[in-house]
């Protein structure tokens, strides 16, 4: 299955190929990355198992503050992320312990980045604004952007030499673009999601 959404960053980012294995003689452990369906939605989730008892499996995105608010019963579960393809490399993707110390892990790191980026945003926001790095783009490095169809709507990615920098993902009307990368691109000038996107 294709991985769309950001609450599963760094792990996991929009576009990724996952493969899912089903749950055979295998238990769920807290770490493993699931695909379930939630209680009441009819759209699969991709989450971390925090917890697991013989009543419910609790669940977090490891680019989430808080556990999801539904109880995930075994009997909705997919089954497990055990590889994600990103481009050209394909990597393991762990449960268990060495899942929950991967979870652990970048949740410091990812609170002292929101941390940082809350006081350095608006100096950022106002120099890509400005435009002033623009010109110092390389010829090589100038973006384009390329368009996929999902079974969602179309997907345009904004690619600078050979690296996605920039998703404007099915339905939305705003880009995501990977720092430090919004200071060197008019985002102005670029497609939004009202062209072209089947809703």
């Amino acid at each position: 299955m294709m991985y769309t959404g950001t609450s599963m960053n760094p792990a996991l980012k929009a576009s990724d190929v996952l493969q899912v294995l089903p749950y055979r003689r295998e238990k769920i452990q807290p770490g493993d990355v699931i695909v379930f369906l939630p209680p009441g939605s009819s759209h699969v989730v991709v989450h971390r198992v925090i917890s697991v008892n013989a009543q419910a499996i609790r669940t977090r995105g490891d680019h989430n503050r808080d556990i999801d608010s539904w109880v995930v019963s075994s009997d909705c579960v997919v089954g497990r992320v055990v590889w994600a393809q990103r481009g050209n490399r394909r990597r393991s993707i762990h449960g268990g312990l060495r899942g929950r110390l991967y979870s652990f892990g970048i949740r410091p790191i990812r609170m002292i980045d929101l941390k940082i980026s809350s006081l350095l945003h608006p100096i950022y926001r106002r120099l890509a604004q400005t435009g002033v790095l623009r010109p110092w783009l390389p010829v090589r490095m100038e973006t384009r952007v390329l368009s996929f169809d999902r079974s969602a709507g179309t997907e345009l990615q904004l690619v600078m030499g050979r690296r996605i920098i920039g998703r404007l993902l099915p339905g939305r009307n705003e880009w995501l673009i990977r720092r430090p990368f919004r200071l060197f691109v008019n985002e102005a000038s670029l497609p939004r999601g009202d062209r072209g996107v089947r809703s």
